[in-house]
């Protein structure tokens, strides 16, 4: 950013607003953060987190939130799970297919308005499912039913406060505010995670883990131009003269195709259903049925290791940036829009023609795009299996690639708005 721009930038009083709706929503959910349920060890509990790999993450999405065992113990993690099934369903439903891409802003309202109903019923059962487990580890005391409910009540009370916030952070703030809810929480728990990890381990070890975090920052490095690359496709503009000496004019010009159009998104949805199924798993190695109790020991067992969760880690990451990307980039109403303004790709006519174009264009690029984030996804999970290291490396890798995905969307955004404004000017 030039000296004019960064000069732009802090004369913008709409940029300025902005970045204070950003900072205001990120302290009003670190105050709800703080805020603890009593009654509980804190020594059992950070112990817990500490190896247990579910909770690891949760407390990852949830902005540090478990950790203090608050009332935004969620934090944004209910609704995220919800966005998931809902994307999903998107594809499967007509219904929810026609409102998300046909009926435009007022479709999608009305899908979001959904999802935020069904996120109460799902953190009340994340709230009573985490409450049981601690009281089976020993982290809170038995509870009869009235306090229990009412432990509930206030966590999903958090959960949707949390969401509110994040919510309000996208339409006032700079970027998505359900991922900056997540950003916020990933730096606050650097010191902790690095604390953790030098008192624990052996400088041998911690070699290793050095060596693997600069692969960690290195694959982030290119991930920031991996988001950045697109593959212009050249489309053609026909303009046609009225009158006396009326001739043919074309304007050539291209549309970017961005080569990782789901961004981050797929490594977030692929590690939340990974750890879903393994609190499935550890739930049925710990339930008193003779047939299910020995697959559950076994397959938590294996994804107690580095390389079977990586592998989960990665196929997931595959499945999502092919699902979650034409969703993004909806070839369809790209090749209708071309269409209605008299534009077209040269040597390939209007229409289907030109949504086939688009679509192979698309696959061509989701490939690299889906290997890629599926070895970045999976290479921290990888290296914590090779190093016999608990999951705390995997989760600073899983956060290096969130901090930056959110850092260069948020500088992209700004840039844009700066860029607008010289124009402008």
């Amino acid at each position: 950013m030039s000296t004019k721009a960064f000069k732009a930038c802090l004369t913008d009083t709409v940029l300025l607003k902005r970045f204070l709706a950003v900072i205001v929503g990120l302290l009003v959910f670190r105050l709800l953060t703080s805020i603890p349920i009593p009654q509980i060890s804190e020594a059992a509990l950070t112990s817990l987190l500490y190896q247990n790999q579910i909770l690891g993450v949760f407390n990852l999405f949830s902005g540090g939130g478990l950790s203090n065992f608050s009332i935004a113990m969620l934090g944004v993690f209910p609704y995220i799970t919800v966005s998931i099934v809902v994307q999903l369903l998107t594809s499967v439903s007509p219904r929810l297919h026609s409102l998300y891409h046909e009926e435009g802003d007022v479709g999608r309202r009305k899908i979001g308005q959904w999802s935020r109903i069904a996120t109460v019923p799902v953190a009340a059962l994340n709230a009573g499912g985490i409450l049981l487990y601690f009281q089976s580890q020993g982290v809170i005391p038995s509870m009869p039913i009235p306090d229990m409910a009412m432990t509930i009540l206030l966590i999903v009370t958090g959960c949707m406060l949390s969401m509110w916030i994040g919510e309000l952070m996208t339409e006032f703030g700079i970027g998505n505010g359900i991922s900056m809810i997540i950003f916020a929480g990933i730096v606050v728990n650097i010191p902790t995670l690095i604390t953790q990890v030098t008192a624990t381990y052996s400088p041998d070890l911690l070699l290793s883990y050095a060596l693997g975090f600069i692969g960690i920052v290195i694959g982030c490095m290119v991930a920031v131009w991996m988001n950045e690359a697109d593959r212009p496709v050249p489309i053609t503009y026909a303009r046609y003269g009225i009158g006396h000496g009326a001739h043919d004019r074309r304007v050539e010009t291209y549309v970017p195709v961005k080569v990782n159009p789901a961004g981050v998104l797929p490594v977030i949805f692929s590690i939340t259903v990974a750890m879903f199924f393994q609190y499935i798993f550890r739930y049925l190695s710990e339930a008193n049925v003779a047939v299910l109790q020995p697959i559950g020991l076994f397959v938590t067992e294996q994804l107690a290791q580095g390389y079977p969760y990586a592998l989960v880690v990665a196929l997931a990451t595959v499945f999502f940036t092919y699902f979650h990307t034409p969703i993004i980039f909806n070839t369809k109403k790209i090749s209708d829009n071309l269409q209605k303004q008299g534009a077209f790709i040269p040597g390939v006519r209007p229409g289907e023609e030109t949504e086939s174009y688009f679509g192979t264009v698309l696959v061509r690029i989701i490939f690299y795009a889906a290997i890629f984030l599926a070895a970045i996804a999976a290479l921290p999970f990888v290296i914590t299996g090779s190093t016999a290291g608990t999951f705390i490396f995997a989760i600073g890798g899983t956060g290096a690639l969130i901090v930056v995905h959110v850092v260069l969307d948020v500088y992209r955004k700004i840039t844009a708005r700066v860029r607008d404004t010289l124009e402008m000017a």
